[in-house]
């Protein structure tokens, strides 16, 4: 059977008491006390060190400075209208001013490696192909390229001549096998 919790609590205040260490002699109380006299008050630190002292101490602070700054940045830059795309309209993979160049990157997925798909991109008039700084005449392109298992990126430089809103064609034919799907893109004015 166990001892009562008032024996075993009165058993461990005996055991720390008998841990205590005598305090120095009345000679260093005494030296140590002219010490603390003769450096009088420490100083009152300003209102700024108190918040520094205070931010640092908070080690949480910091990440969650960072995370509401990256949030607010967010909800600043994007645009409720460009966030909601109008009940049935594709929603949009890319924004850009007419006076910018934008890389419009096509992921192909492929369960198994491909020897040679044929991939071909069709541009809406008010869309250009964009290469070495210029603007080129072709309005598609079509390559044959190997595909590894897994996402594929080709990277597309296209610019906007006019505002509004375009749909770029894409279609890829492995075999006898055709998949068609387009891309929305939005030429904004400037």
């Amino acid at each position: 059977m166990s001892q009562p919790i008032e024996e075993r609590d009165e058993e461990i205040r005996e055991r720390l008491a008998s841990l205590r260490t005598p305090m120095p002699d009345g000679e260093f109380q005494a030296s140590l006390r002219k010490r603390l006299l003769a450096a009088g008050p420490p100083v009152s630190p300003s209102p700024w060190q108190r918040l520094l002292e205070t931010l640092q101490l908070r080690f949480v602070f910091w990440p969650a400075l960072g995370a509401a700054a990256g949030v607010a940045a967010f909800l600043l830059l994007a645009s409720p209208a460009r966030l909601q795309p109008s009940p049935g309209e594709a929603r949009l993979a890319t924004v850009l001013p007419s006076s910018r160049v934008a890389v419009v990157r096509l992921t192909l997925s492929a369960d198994g490696p491909v020897e040679a798909a044929r991939i071909r991109v069709s541009l809406p008039a008010g869309l250009s192909f964009w290469s070495d700084g210029r603007e080129l005449a072709q309005r598609d392109f079509e390559w044959t390229q190997s595909l590894a298992a897994g996402d594929n990126e080709i990277p597309i430089a296209v610019r906007g001549q006019r505002p509004g809103r375009y749909r770029i064609g894409v279609e890829t034919r492995i075999g006898s096998e055709r998949i068609e799907d387009e891309i929305m893109i939005e030429v904004t004015g400037g």
